[in-house]
């Protein structure tokens, strides 16, 4: 009798190896977009919330530690004339102060009252900033400079003026 050489009958491991790999790779890829782009949608929403008055104290305070006046600056060359010249970029606003009197560059809580008293009763445009994009955001900046000088006809503000609009937007209120 004799005995033939049979090839093993099982299945092909190869091609269904190939398929598990691809699937287990498409769905990595997969979770790891939705995890990007739930990470992405977080951190755009805890931007956008109002900080804590710990983390805005702390804020201010590095901010006036580290309060140098730096400026960028660029230098172009004139391809005309061949001359370089220095130009200053616009910096982001820097609060130099927390305290009274309240005025340009001022970083108070006292600074939002400032500023809902130009915006309620003077209807003046302070800008997008803040939680309401109203403008009201806390910092004595350019805009909050520019209305005040225009409405109120000063730039410093003392508690006892600040205690005089806060009362004045409660009466608007009632």
């Amino acid at each position: 009798m004799k005995i033939k050489n049979k090839k093993p009958t099982g299945k092909k491991t190869g091609n269904s190896d190939k398929t598990l790999w691809i699937i287990i790779g498409v769905t990595s890829l997969a979770l790891g977009g939705i995890g990007y782009w739930y990470y992405k949608k977080r951190k755009s929403k805890l931007e956008m919330l109002p900080r804590e008055a710990e983390d805005l104290d702390r804020e201010i305070a590095s901010t006036i530690a580290n309060n140098t006046t730096r400026r960028s600056t660029t230098t172009r060359r004139s391809t005309t004339t061949g001359r370089s010249t220095t130009t200053r970029r616009p910096t982001r606003f820097r609060c130099s102060s927390n305290k009274y009197p309240l005025q340009y560059g001022t970083c108070h809580r006292d600074v939002k009252i400032l500023q809902s008293y130009l915006s309620k009763i003077y209807k003046a445009d302070l800008g997008r900033s803040g939680r309401s994009r109203d403008g009201v955001d806390g910092m004595f900046g350019n805009k909050t400079n520019k209305a005040a000088k225009k409405h109120l006809q000063r730039t410093s503000f003392s508690k006892q003026d600040i205690d005089g609009m806060r009362t004045a937007i409660k009466t608007i209120k009632r």
